[in-house]
């Protein structure tokens, strides 16, 4: 049971690039920028900028940003924050949402010019932290 749970949330991560995109998006209103946002639950979602006005760091920090902040709101309720399978996951999503904010703010034309490369990468940490996190919990 607490697996499946587990599982069920870490599948959220792909309709969070919702919460992602509007992180971008609010970097662009506060720059005062127009933006555009494309919003798709399994397929890339985008926001374009109409002006160059606004920080790029910031911009790109703001995706995983507004992830982490999202996730860490609902850990913070109790009936989740005890159960373990959901605590896993929420932490590997804020864990690599940290790691994206990171590799978008901080190598913003290397992370768009190879989205692939970058996804696979932030995947394969996603699976990583979150399956470390079950063996110590089940060797516990």
């Amino acid at each position: 049971k607490q697996q499946f749970l587990s599982l069920l949330i870490l599948g959220l991560i792909y309709p969070l690039n919702i919460v992602h995109e509007l992180g971008h998006a609010f970097i662009c209103s506060i720059y005062g920028q127009k933006y555009e946002l494309i919003l798709s639950i399994f397929e890339r979602s985008n926001v374009i900028c109409a002006g160059n006005e606004i920080n790029r760091t910031v911009y790109g920090i703001a995706g995983g940003a507004a992830i982490m902040i999202f996730m860490i709101g609902i850990l913070l309720i109790p009936q989740i924050r005890k159960n373990i399978g959901a605590r896993i996951s929420i932490i590997s999503i804020i864990f690599v949402s940290f790691i994206n904010a990171i590799l978008e703010g901080f190598l913003f034309d290397f992370y768009n010019q190879n989205l692939i490369i970058s996804e696979i990468f932030l995947l394969v940490i996603l699976l990583s932290i979150f399956s470390i996190q079950w063996i110590i919990s089940i060797r516990k």
